[in-house]
Formats: C-alpha cells, sequence, structure tokens
C-alpha cells in the first residue's frame, strides 16, 4: 500500500469519549499487523503525545511548529523534523503541545486555512501505509482540518443519550467539509466504547442498559457499528503508556480494537484494489 496511506480521523465534539485512546489502541494494532503507523497529534491537550511515551517538555519541535509553516509570515518546520519513533515497532507519532491552539488562531488568517493538514501529510503519505488523525474535541478549524485531510472517520461514542446528538452536530461538520472544500468522507465508523450490560436485577424488572438503548440507536443508524466493552485495563495500559495491542492483546478490550484494526484494513485493501479484493473474497 505504499504511496497511498489510508488517512484516518478519530474526530467527536464532545470531550472525554475515548478518542485518543481509540486511535492509540487501533494504531497500536495496525503496527503489530506489520503496517507502517504514523499518528498524528492535532488536539492541542498532546494526550496521544504522552500516551506514546513522549515528554512534552523535552520536544523540539512540535505539529505547532508544522503549522506555522503554512501560515502568513512564518516560519516553521516540515513535518518530517517533527515525526518521533515511540516503543512500539512501526508505529511513529508527530507530537503536539499546547501551543497548537495558538497555531489554530493564526491559521484563520490564511486564505488555504482548510487544506493545511492534508498539505502537511502529502510529504509523508508515500512513507505509511496509515496515517491517523487524534482530534481535539471541538467544530473548530483543528478539526475541520482533519476531516479535510482524511479518508475515513472513527467516532468514538459513550454509552450517553448527548452521544447521539454529537453525532448530529459532526454529520453537520461533514457537510461544512464538503461545502467548504469539496472533500467528501464515504465511510464512517461508529465506536461504542465503555459498553457495560445491565445487572440482574434490571434485567428482572425488564429495564434496558443505557448501553443496550445507544447501541440499538446506532445500529438503526449506520450498517456497521463496533463495541468495546468498560475494563480496567484500558487505565493500566495508558499507565505504562503503551496501546492495549502491546499491552494485553488478549484480553476482550485489546480483542475489541483488533477487530476494528481487521476491518479497517479489509476496507483499505478493498479500496486500494477492488478487483483482486473481489477475487480473494470468492476465492
Amino acid at each position: 500500500m505504499a504511496g497511498t496511506a489510508q488517512c484516518i480521523v478519530f474526530a467527536d465534539h464532545k470531550g472525554g469519549t475515548g478518542k485518543t485512546t481509540s486511535c492509540l489502541s487501533i494504531a497500536g494494532c495496525l503496527a503489530k499487523s506489520g503496517n507502517k503507523v504514523l499518528v498524528v497529534d492535532f488536539d492541542p491537550q498532546a494526550n496521544a503525545t504522552s500516551g506514546l511515551g513522549i515528554d512534552i517538555m523535552s520536544l523540539q519541535h512540535s505539529m505547532y511548529d508544522v503549522v506555522l509553516g503554512h501560515c502568513d509570515g512564518y516560519e516553521g518546520v516540515p513535518i518530517t523534523r517533527v515525526i518521533l519513533e515511540t516503543a512500539v515497532e512501526n508505529l511513529h507519532i508527530a507530537p503536539s503541545e499546547l501551543d497548537l491552539a495558538v497555531g489554530e488562531v493564526l491559521m484563520q488568517q490564511t486564505s488555504h486555512r482548510t487544506s493545511i493538514l492534508s498539505r502537511v501529510l502529502e510529504e509523508v503519505r508515500p512513507s505509511y501505509d496509515y496515517i491517523l488523525i487524534d482530534l481535539p474535541p471541538s467544530s473548530g478549524l483543528l478539526t475541520i482540518n482533519g476531516l479535510c485531510a482524511s479518508d475515513h472517520v472513527v467516532v468514538p461514542l459513550e454509552p450517553s443519550i448527548f452521544c447521539l446528538e454529537v453525532l448530529k452536530n459532526l454529520k453537520a461538520s461533514l457537510d461544512d467539509v464538503k461545502r467548504m472544500a469539496g472533500h467528501t468522507i464515504d465511510q464512517i465508523t461508529p465506536v461504542l466504547i465503555r459498553r457495560t450490560h445491565p445487572d440482574l436485577f434490571s434485567r428482572m424488572l425488564g429495564k434496558r442498559h443505557p448501553s443496550e438503548e445507544v447501541e440499538t440507536r446506532l445500529r438503526e443508524m449506520f450498517p456497521l457499528v463496533f463495541v468495546v466493552p468498560d475494563s480496567e485495563e484500558i487505565y493500566q495500559a495508558q499507565r505504562q503508556r503503551i496501546p492495549i495491542s502491546h499491552y494485553a492483546p488478549g484480553h476482550r478490550v485489546g480483542k475489541a480494537y483488533q477487530e476494528i484494526a481487521e476491518s479497517i484494513i479489509v476496507k483499505a485493501n478493498q479500496k486500494s484494489d477492488p478487483k483482486n479484493f473481489e477475487r480473494t473474497r470468492r476465492a
């Protein structure tokens, strides 16, 4: 797949939905399968950066410096000078820092402000199989840039009624991207995280658990919905600064993210060579 890296963005306008965790977990699974993977931390909170064991205070350059290079009147650095190796084989990170919030303000003053990240990534797409972009929980210009640069959006959602409202807002952002930049994202993958089951008492009373209700609604809206169970293992993996794919791959959470990664690989192969994929599928 060299030269045609799939760009996958992790987006959700609501914070605390496991967006970064899902990004790093799937990145780890893809890398473990032998793919070259780049995580682009495009969130000023820089959780994806620290989540892969990078000391933010020691950074010489970050995505902030890359963005500066595409803003009128400023000098920056190419993304190739920003990318760092991680402790995970085949997995690299383009780190972020808090200053990226300032970069978003400067981007507003640039004529080509919605396509900055897309043009940045063109330089490194030939070097990777997958580029995963972690976005901030907002509908601002950083998010718009991420959507414009991506082929596929993964939407992590928590089991609450508010997540369904977030989906409506995200779809509105996709419409904005299509209108402003002429870019259409034809693949949306919802991931219901922290899935829990009702206790025995609730079942006896016939009550539906919020996780069940939200999952049912999602399956009515999308042909494919992934579910990641709630587990302490995710927290422990975060403490160790490594993806769940390398901390506890055999755990049910690790297997859930592996299933998502395998689906992404199948879709990417189908897109890159649909005729060969169809022959393989029939065989």
